[in-house]
């Protein structure tokens, strides 16, 4: 028996396209122009599988997805995203609203989608096939908490404080799970210190569906690395193959992970771009790290206030000043008073340790767990997580891995 595939799309060279190469590939599909006309067909021929873009018009797509989850004749039927959106905050509220799967309209998304529409198809098409399965919506009821990386000049030890305030994160709470995403492009810079050199890296899991790459996927693929009390989702060390990373599908990934792990940590580096912007205005806690020279100073002054023109809120942000990169320069009470901000903590001098520490892929409090620098790092991560805790609601879930 051939599974039946419902396609919900105003598009009709799209849906043309879907049922000619369905067909092909041995389904049985069926089209509806709109959500309306969609839920009538889902609930009349009860097909195994509904495909449709969310930006129909006639019916808000939460409505559509509220009521086929609603109904006993369509409640466990796996829905794909077969999108044409291309903002990454869009992409986000789509997914956030119960997908199963997702596939931006691209050149190289039919092989994708053909192969998911197999794999729910291999796990039976009667009517009942789906019936009590889990079909988990893509919000659970507890997430983990996103905490942002970045500088406004390079050079500041970005990477470096991210990595090593996971690692101290991990010893200060050994249950909770925690995982570092390298987006600084095009080469990331996280694997270097931690001494991580696989194959798994953000290019090669945005090019996974997301029957692939689950949640539980990452929990078990995604490596943990000597002492540093993280997994890793690293960059991509190969230039001309980070330039073919879909950057669409990099806040499904995001979201993918904060079902997956307590805290999801993102190194951004010196990024504020249309991909970084949704994740930085998305998360729990913004990290804005510094050196004291005045150039430095103003430019972060600057990106502060792009940000909360954008909306982002003065205690989502966590300046930190790291002068590990270098003392000379502006003291901690007139960069206050230039950012108009408190500066909560600051990481002091230690010369070529910090160098010294990322070269052996140790933690620095590991390397040299006597010194003030250590000491100042343990202190810094739990002031941050104070105020994260201050900022989120209700208790921290720390047993999904």
């Amino acid at each position: 028996m051939a599974t039946r595939v419902l396609i919900v799309d105003k598009d009709p060279a799209t849906v043309n396209y879907l049922l000619y190469e369905l067909k092909k590939a041995g389904f049985e599909p069926k089209s509806a122009g709109g959500g309306k006309e969609g839920l009538i067909v889902a609930w009349r021929d009860r097909p195994h599988v509904i495909i449709l873009d969310p930006a129909f018009t006639d019916m808000p797509v939460a409505e559509f997805i509220q009521k086929i989850r609603g109904d006993n004749r369509t409640a466990n039927r796996p829905l794909v995203a077969f999108s044409s959106l291309r903002d990454p905050e869009e992409i986000q509220r789509a997914i956030d609203l119960g997908f199963n799967s997702y596939f931006a309209k691209e050149g190289d998304a039919l092989p994708l989608l053909l192969k998911t529409l197999n794999e729910y198809g291999s796990q039976g098409v009667s009517d009942h096939s789906f019936a009590g399965r889990a079909v988990k919506p893509a919000a659970p009821e507890k997430e983990g908490r996103l905490v942002v990386f970045l500088s406004a000049k390079g050079g500041t030890g970005t990477s470096s404080l991210c990595a090593n305030m996971a690692a101290a994160l991990g010893e200060m709470e050994p249950d909770a799970a925690i995982v570092v995403v390298d987006l600084v492009l095009p080469l990331g810079s996280i694997a270097p210190v931690v001494g991580y050199d696989g194959p798994l890296n953000i290019v090669e899991a945005a090019r996974m569906t997301l029957a692939e790459a689950t949640a539980e996927y990452y929990q078990d693929a995604l490596p943990t690395t000597g002492l540093w009390h993280f997994r890793l989702l690293a960059g991509c060390p190969d230039p001309e193959e980070a330039n073919e990373l879909d950057v669409t599908r990099v806040p499904v990934i995001l979201n993918t992970l904060k079902r997956s792990f307590d805290y999801v940590f993102v190194d951004l580096g010196r990024s504020l771009s249309r991909i970084s912007l949704p994740i930085i205005l998305a998360a729990d806690q913004v990290a804005v790290i510094l050196s004291v020279d005045q150039a430095t100073v103003e430019l972060t002054q600057k990106v502060i206030k792009y940000l909360e023109s954008k909306g982002l809120e003065r205690d989502q942000l966590f300046p930190l000043i790291n002068r590990a990169v270098g003392q000379e320069g502006l003291t901690r009470t007139q960069i206050e008073g230039v950012l108009g901000l408190t500066i909560p903590a600051s990481f002091p001098f230690i010369g070529g340790n910090f160098a010294l520490a990322n070269n052996q892929h140790v933690p620095i409090y590991h390397k040299f767990p006597g010194e003030v620098a250590a000491i100042s790092l343990r202190e810094t991560t739990a002031e941050m997580l104070k105020q994260l805790q201050k900022r989120t609601t209700g208790p921290m879930a720390v047993s999904r891995a």
